[in-house]
């Protein structure tokens, strides 16, 4: 009988013609959102944050904190991440480890670009830097790793929302979106331009749209099922990466993308007439 509510309560869960059980996706949107923090938070925070309801909010702490995955401090009754988290990251890095397999291709189109090239990762939304290979220049552009490009102002996480479940680029989408410049794109009717846009040329341009002066154009890891498992970007200042991009420049990273997506069996580069350079065939 219990086992039979539980179904029947999922099944209500479920949106429309979608297989998407919302209470697995409060779940990960909480998980996520506690990772972006970066430090404990407390329950209304979270709550706000996602829009949900505190009684709701609560629910779902209490069951992640019984199953180990969120641990609360007794003092100040907020929440963090717990160590079974780290285990199964561990365990999930161990299985597939996307930042092994792309810093070859990096450090080629680095030394192909002479600018800094970043590998960055899907979360929540926002693209997570993973891997980082400076420029030789006497100058240099350095990203910390684990930082968290905005979603709607990077290239990196435009390609984030432009391949990622339409929920995510609903949430985003309807939020107040924060200008960090003056070039900043905050429209919602133009972001949704761009992300059909980035969906058919796969790549996209962030020129001084985070911090001024400084730009980037990215283009998407796909794996088997033409699916986003993260972004390679050449990072640099406007003198070097702007918008028009040079040539060049984009037809040395989408080749470097495209040979990593092929690695996974992807097929989404095919037709698009990007050719399969020798610089990026490694045996």
């Amino acid at each position: 009988m219990k086992i039979e509510t539980l179904d029947r309560a999922e099944d209500e869960e479920r949106s429309g013609n979608s297989e998407l059980i919302q209470s697995v996706v409060m779940t990960a949107q909480i998980i996520e959102a506690m990772a972006a923090a970066g430090q404990p938070m407390r329950l209304t925070a979270l709550a706000t944050q996602l829009g949900e309801p505190k009684a709701k909010m609560h629910r779902h702490l209490s069951t992640l904190k019984h199953l180990g995955f969120v641990d609360q401090d007794s003092k100040t009754e907020t929440y963090r991440l717990g160590l079974k988290l780290v285990h199964l990251g561990q365990a999930a890095a161990d299985q597939f480890d996307l930042r092994r397999l792309a810093e070859p291709y990096m450090m080629r189109l680095r030394d192909l670009t002479h600018q800094t090239v970043v590998l960055s990762t899907p979360g929540n939304g926002d693209a997570i830097i993973n891997a980082v290979v400076e420029s030789p220049n006497l100058v240099t552009i350095s990203v910390r790793l684990g930082y968290r490009l905005p979603a709607h102002a990077s290239a990196q996480g435009r390609l984030n929302l432009a391949f990622g479940p339409p929920a995510t680029q609903q949430r985003v989408l309807s939020r107040k979106l924060q200008a960090f410049t003056p070039r900043t794109l905050i429209d919602p009717v133009k972001l949704r331009e761009r992300l059909a846009q980035i969906r058919g040329q796969l790549f996209d341009v962030s020129m001084d749209e985070t911090l001024l002066g400084i730009s980037a154009v990215a283009a998407p890891i796909l794996n088997f099922a033409n699916e986003l498992v993260g972004a390679i970007a050449v990072v640099g200042t406007t003198q070097y990466v702007h918008e028009p991009v040079e040539p060049e420049q984009l037809k040395l990273l989408r080749a470097c993308t495209k040979a990593i997506s092929l690695r996974l069996n992807s097929t989404a580069y095919e037709g698009l007439g990007i050719p399969n350079l020798r610089e990026f065939i490694f045996d």
